[in-house]
């Protein structure tokens, strides 16, 4: 029986990497979070700094007020009663996101707090076990960086997180699903930014479809709810409270973009310079996701190819905005669905991307951003993949199951018939 060696697991180095995030999180915000009792709208407070947000909008919805929240003055004398201050923060969220969370304003504050953070992680959770196969994902997206953030912050990272993994990982055997998924995605429309493309090159019009009614009827739904009035105010603010955030150049907030703009701006360029650069980025992005969706690499290759293209063609990511990244890092490092794990130097980069809020900390401390690095670093290697995939299936050494897709596409695209099978590619 050979010797079991700790070193050698696979699962021990991931362990220490998250475990390396929370004993040392960036700036120390772990320890202070947990040791802080202040303000709210702190960043460093149980409750975070944008739940206060999702609280008092409820609270202006259920009297009737959304079409203010759009009003930055209105907004801001709406957080001054409620809490004597405003703590500069706006409202940025189109109207039909307010159903999600229209029940937290009955609720005293820091019970919906824990409904909102609790129910929303439960649900990513059980999304990402479905698609795992199994409730081995489970622990790892407890210690992940991403969730620790999350809680900081009071964000909408788990929710998020579980409606753009199942609308990716999903496309092919849940197609209804994933649609309906992608629609209340709309919600950050930010993410979705590469989807259409995707689901055209892989003729997955079932999806689109769904997906496209879905976000309708939530926007019908929110204009007879909440009246045309506060979508006439989301769109006319655009360029308001919504591009101050582009605009920010504070150094606190700077340390939590991870996007090419905004290490761009870290670095010292004006906006009109990041933003070439940011478009530059997302030129690139798009042609290594067309090259490699339209090869014959594997499924997870082209679904971690998605996740590294959107991430850096967005120009508005935060450090809280990493469910889907260390998902499908996971996934890739720990060789879920394949005979063997990838090789040291692409498992390295992997562990990086699942802990890159912790990375991110580390290198802003000397004056850049790791996240558009990583996420280049990571598209360049799975273009590499991906053209070792090609070959090999091109040389006739890999075998290729037919999907749904597939099915669907001899019937006319008139959907599946048979249960669908899951895509795989096995290269031997």
């Amino acid at each position: 029986m050979p010797q079991f060696t700790i070193l050698n697991d696979r699962r021990f180095w991931l362990f220490f990497a998250f475990a390396l995030t929370l004993a040392g999180f960036p700036r120390g915000y772990l320890v202070d979070w947990l040791n802080q009792a202040g303000s709210y709208a702190n960043d460093l407070h149980p409750g975070g700094a944008d739940f206060l947000n999702f609280w008092v909008a409820s609270l202006k919805s259920l009297h009737g007020e959304a079409r203010d929240l759009y009003d930055p003055h209105l907004y801001a004398q709406a957080l001054i009663d409620q809490f004597g201050d405003d703590f500069d923060r706006r409202w940025l969220y189109p109207p039909h996101f307010l159903f999600f969370i229209l029940p937290l304003g009955l609720l005293p504050y820091w019970t919906a707090f824990a409904l909102f953070m609790g129910g929303s992680l439960f649900v990513l959770l059980i999304v990402a076990a479905k698609i795992w196969g199994g409730r081995g994902i489970v622990f790892w997206l407890l210690i992940a960086p991403f969730t620790v953030l999350a809680f900081i912050f009071g964000q909408t990272t788990f929710l998020i997180g579980a409606l753009f993994i199942g609308a990716l990982f999903w496309r092919d055997e849940r197609p209804i699903l994933a649609g309906v998924f992608l629609g209340i995605l709309t919600i950050k429309p930010q993410f979705g930014v590469f989807f259409p493309l995707l689901l055209l090159l892989e003729r997955r019009f079932l999806v689109i479809a769904v997906a496209s009614a879905t976000a309708t009827s939530l926007i019908a739904a929110s204009v007879a709810a909440f009246g045309l009035e506060a979508w006439r105010g989301f769109i006319l603010h655009l360029s308001g409270p919504q591009g101050d955030m582009l605009r920010a150049s504070a150094s606190n907030f700077l340390s939590l973009q991870l996007t090419p703009y905004g290490a761009a701006r870290l670095f010292g360029a004006d906006m009109e310079t990041a933003g070439l650069i940011q478009a530059g980025t997302a030129v690139f992005a798009a042609l290594a996701l067309v090259s490699v969706v339209r090869s014959k690499a594997e499924r997870d290759t082209k679904d971690m190819m998605f996740v590294a293209t959107t991430y850096l063609a967005t120009p508005y990511i935060l450090g809280y905005d990493l469910a889907a990244p260390t998902f499908a890092a996971i996934w890739l490092y720990l060789g879920h669905s394949r005979e063997k794990a990838p090789g040291f130097a692409f498992s390295v980069l992997l562990v990086l991307v699942a802990a890159l809020s912790f990375v991110n900390g580390l290198t802003f401390a000397a004056g850049f951003s790791a996240g558009p690095v990583l996420f280049l670093a990571l598209a360049a290697a799975l273009l590499l993949r991906a053209k070792l995939e090609n070959d090999a299936c091109r040389a006739q050494t890999c075998i290729r199951v037919p999907t749904a897709m597939d099915q669907s596409e001899k019937r006319g695209g008139k959907g599946p018939s048979l249960p669908p099978t899951k895509t795989e590619v096995a290269v031997r």
